[in-house]
């Protein structure tokens, strides 16, 4: 099965694990029951509750099945607010050019 990791959301019964595959960057949600999902490359396993997300950083395979039954959302994380300021910051330091009096030539 396909599935649409960005704006999507799954029903996920218990013993039926859904393998998730480049998934890194998306951020998983659980809406409902609760929610086991284990990635190649991060430590340890997670287990989330209604409202608890966790943002895949792996690029391996990732496991994610249902205790009893349960429901995520996944949705593509954005980038944090801090990088688009930054950009910002750095697109005004490479246009800052010093100020002289008027007819004094630059150096």
């Amino acid at each position: 099965m396909d599935l649409d990791l960005y704006k999507s959301e799954l029903c996920l019964t218990d013993n039926a694990p859904i393998r998730l595959l480049s998934a890194r960057g998306v951020r998983i949600t659980c809406t409902a029951g609760l929610v086991w999902l284990t990635v190649e490359g991060e430590a340890g396993d997670i287990f989330l509750a209604p409202g608890q997300s966790h943002l895949v950083r792996g690029r391996g395979l990732g496991l994610l099945e249902a205790i009893g039954g349960g429901r995520v959302r996944f949705d593509k994380a954005g980038r944090p607010m801090w990088v688009p300021l930054l950009v910002g910051v750095r697109r005004l330091w490479h246009g800052w050019r010093p100020c002289s009096p008027p007819g004094v030539p630059v150096a």
